[in-house]
């Protein structure tokens, strides 16, 4: 078997996962209780063989492409690309790849009202446009 192919079987078993994990806890954790842990990112990288940068663009990845296509929600993917940010800022880590930070920044820009703009909703104003073009971007 090759190494991508064990790869995106990998990636495949961690998002599994990553459902698993977050599926019966948003409804239930204090907003500041981490879900994801140090072990996670630890197995996931061990399993598909690859550093941690990649498997945090994979993640992110899979957050857009599910957001885009309307098959996960905000609170999700808001919470697991929040989680991942704090094992990707610990110290002695990789600093955070470019996709997986651009990924962050448009679920980030959907977590608050803008001062005079409460009517708007600032995940369909900033969130989705700008997820909508990273999606595009990747799809080239």
């Amino acid at each position: 078997m090759s190494a991508s192919v064990n790869a995106n079987m990998s990636f495949d078993s961690m998002w599994a996962d990553v459902r698993r994990i977050y599926r019966d806890r948003l409804d239930k954790r204090p907003w500041y209780a981490s879900s994801l842990t140090e072990a996670d990112v630890q197995r996931w990288t061990a399993q598909a063989g690859v550093p941690r940068a990649i498997l945090y663009d994979e993640i992110a990845m899979r957050l857009a492409r599910g957001f885009h296509a309307s098959e996960l929600d905000f609170t999700f993917c808001d919470a697991v690309i929040n989680d991942l940010f704090a094992r990707v800022i610990m110290p002695a880590h990789e600093p955070a790849p470019d996709l997986f930070w651009q990924v962050y920044l448009a679920f980030d820009a959907g977590e608050f009202y803008r001062s005079n703009k409460r009517h708007e909703n600032p995940i369909e104003v900033y969130t989705r446009p700008l997820i909508a073009k990273i999606v595009d971007h990747a799809n080239r």
